[in-house]
């Protein structure tokens, strides 16, 4: 029967051009991996016209969800008696009524709504969409959770396998950027589809089933099916689960130069440990990891460090500072490091531990976890197996992109010519290590890479890549921005990779959209004098009238412009004791004795850039603490800035998110770190100052 239905499923799909209809599917039953978790930062007024008929509310935070041409409005309010409600404008009329309201769970610290939306694609038939709205109480965000994986089977190699698809942007489209499909390759009933499991794809990946590769060819938008089409080979991604062989490692140790398997090192008990030295949580974990290692590598442990760092001085620095003797290798080429690449890290510290065959027995353990799998496994008889572990629970979501990319899509190639690329934070996490560059041009022409230390959360930074080599050029070309970075949540750091297309033309950059010509203003007065010249009587009356109706029509718009200009420079700058971010701070700043001797051991020169505005409540708190800092040290110097006023410096420094001038900010000029609110900000700036270098 299995056979005859394999059959008919292949003669359907090769009657119409392999298309795999798609139903939807539960992440629930699917696992945590089918839907993704993205930051929406909420405002303090809504992105379109709305009316609330609602009840008083001692906070209102507003936010969007776009799917597909579809836009719903979210209302997050806050009572006097601080319960947290969410309304929903799920029918999209603009007006939020009490029948929108959402029945919240309360969790410890964070509140959780449940709304089934409808997305609306372009290309495609409209859908359910089923989200998950999760507040971390007090913050300025909240987490959409979602993803509405849809569900297939296809037959590959004359095999039935399951396919799903997932909207892994949440932008109700599928075949996105960000999107991904998850295939059964093995057959095994279960689909690993976690973010580095063997059976995860990119849109622009392809698999293999048995002997035969495959890609995607077409994707509804509405989800409704997808297209297949044969590929060349394409080579099984090994995969990375208890039970199976460790992929092969052969590297050379840093800094001497051995070479070196994994191979090498059977009978023993090996933890493979990737981690770098910019990693918080792994630095954190680096002592434990020196106790664990003097402790049993007596008895036949190993450690195999893989460091995704791009400074050789600095991880010598820390071989060296903290006497690491197990072998480490280094290529210096951060996440492309080709170890990396194999074992598909996308966060770290990630880990394995080996058994004595080399086979992988656990993953990800830290802590008595670590201490007791590794005493397991040294305990066990050579040639017996331990019995494997169940399989841990994996957090739900993908490493998300949290910088917006916004480049021209049209240049203008000038001598001395530059592109500015201007990244925008939308999450509440740090992009560290950014770097920008130009790929695709030219051979003649060429444009140096720009590095950025960090974006600070829901900050603004600015990248100009200058091109060399244009002036010969006599024709334009096609170019790809393409910006690397990664960032950090709780104890996990991840690597992100984006690109934005851009044009380059010959001659000056084309005018900016919907911008304003004036030139026919100076036309039209032209006009009305040569006339004024030629006509007499009436006729002339009208037309000084015009000239006269024109000239206060331009005044009239000129002074809107300006007052408008005025109310959008107010309305611009928000102040973190506004919006519910942090309280109003009265109180006078205070160094403990801690903090007092962490900033007075300080041995370096540092100056800061205190971002204010004078109706910013908890500004003065943030000056005044700063004062006391550079009393403390006189290394110490600090510039009072009134971001209203020096808007310019707030763009540069990163302080406008969105459009908004976000107070008070304390900005290390030295490092580019930017301290928001006040909220612990003494402790905060003693931990920026030491990573002045």
């Amino acid at each position: 029967m299995k056979i005859a239905l394999a059959f008919v499923l292949l003669v359907g799909l090769v009657a119409t051009g392999q298309e795999v209809r798609l139903e939807p599917a539960s992440s629930a039953e699917l696992g945590d991996w089918a839907q993704s978790l993205v930051p929406l930062r909420l405002r303090s007024t809504p992105a379109q016209d709305v009316t609330f008929d609602g009840p008083a509310l001692a906070l209102s935070q507003w936010g969007e969800v776009v799917l597909g041409t579809s836009r719903y409005t979210l209302l997050l309010g806050v009572r006097a008696d601080g319960q947290a409600d969410l309304w929903v404008d799920a029918n999209r009329d603009r007006r939020i009524s009490a029948d929108e309201l959402l029945v919240g769970v309360r969790g410890p610290g964070y509140v959780e709504w449940s709304v089934d939306l409808r997305s609306t694609p372009s290309g495609g038939a409209p859908f359910p969409y089923p989200l998950t709205v999760v507040w971390p109480e007090g913050r300025g965000y909240v987490y959409l959770l979602g993803g509405a994986p849809r569900r297939g089977t296809l037959v590959a190699d004359g095999q039935i396998v399951t396919f799903v698809l997932v909207d892994g942007d949440l932008d109700g489209v599928y075949g996105t950027k960000g999107d991904f499909y998850a295939v059964d390759v093995d057959g095994d009933g279960t689909l690993h589809g976690d973010p580095d499991g063997h059976e995860r794809f990119a849109l622009a990946e392809g698999f293999t089933v048995g002997e035969k590769s495959y890609r995607l060819s077409q994707i509804d938008p509405g989800g409704a099916q997808v297209r297949l089409a044969p590929t060349g080979y394409v080579p099984p991604k090994p995969p990375l689960l208890p039970g199976y062989p460790a992929p092969e490692l052969r590297f050379l140790t840093f800094p001497a130069g051995q070479p070196l398997a994994l191979s090498d090192l059977r009978g023993k008990v090996v933890l493979v440990d990737f981690w770098a030295t910019w990693c918080g949580p792994c630095m954190s974990e680096l002592p434990f990891l020196l106790d664990l290692y003097a402790a049993h590598s007596a008895r036949g442990f190993e450690i195999v460090g893989v460091s995704l760092d791009t400074s050789e001085r600095d991880l010598r620095a820390v071989l060296a500072g903290r006497d690491i003797r197990w072998p480490v290798a280094f290529e210096g080429k951060s996440w492309d490091n080709s170890l990396a690449q194999l074992y598909r890290v996308y966060q770290i510290p990630t880990s394995y531990l080996l058994d004595r065959s080399g086979i992988i027995r656990y993953r990800d353990l830290h802590g008595e976890d670590l201490v007791r799998g590794v005493e397991e496994l040294l305990s066990a008889p050579r040639g017996e197996e331990p019995r494997l572990p169940s399989p841990p629970v994996v957090i739900a979501g993908p490493p998300r992109p949290i910088l917006e990319v916004h480049a021209p899509a049209e240049v203008g190639l000038t001598p001395g010519g530059a592109l500015v690329v201007r990244l925008v934070n939308t999450a509440p996490y740090e992009a560290e290590e950014v770097r920008v560059s130009l790929t695709g041009l030219p051979t003649e022409v060429s444009a140096p890479s720009v590095e950025i230390a960090s974006i600070p959360a829901f900050g603004e930074r600015e990248a100009r890549l200058v091109l060399v080599g244009t002036d010969a050029l006599g024709v334009g070309f096609a170019a790809t921005v393409a910006v690397v970075y990664h960032y950090c949540v709780a104890d996990a750091c991840f690597e992100i990779r984006d690109t934005a297309p851009v044009v380059f033309t010959v001659g000056g950059a084309p005018p900016p959209a919907g911008a304003f010509p004036l030139w026919w203003l100076v036309v039209a007065l032209g006009v009305g004098v040569i006339l004024a010249a030629l006509l007499r009587g009436r006729v002339l009356a009208v037309v000084v009238v015009l000239l006269v109706g024109l000239a206060g029509a331009s005044l009239v718009v000129g002074v809107l412009r300006g007052q408008a200009t005025q109310a959008w420079r107010i309305g611009s700058v928000l102040c973190t004791s506004c919006v519910g971010i942090e309280e109003a701070r009265s109180e006078a700043p205070t160094l403990s004795p801690a903090e007092r001797e962490a900033i007075a051991r300080f041995s370096r020169s540092a100056h800061l850039l205190v971002f204010h505005t004078p109706w910013c409540r908890s500004c003065p708190y943030a000056k005044a603490l700063v004062a006391e800092a550079a009393r403390a040290n006189p290394r110490i110097t600090y510039e009072l800035v009134d971001a209203d006023e020096e808007r310019s410096r707030a763009e540069r420094a990163g302080i406008i998110q969105s459009g908004k001038v976000v107070v008070p900010a304390v900005l290390v000029v030295e490092t580019g770190q930017v301290l928001f609110g006040t909220t612990n900000l003494a402790s905060r700036l003693a931990a920026a100052l030491g990573e002045i270098r």
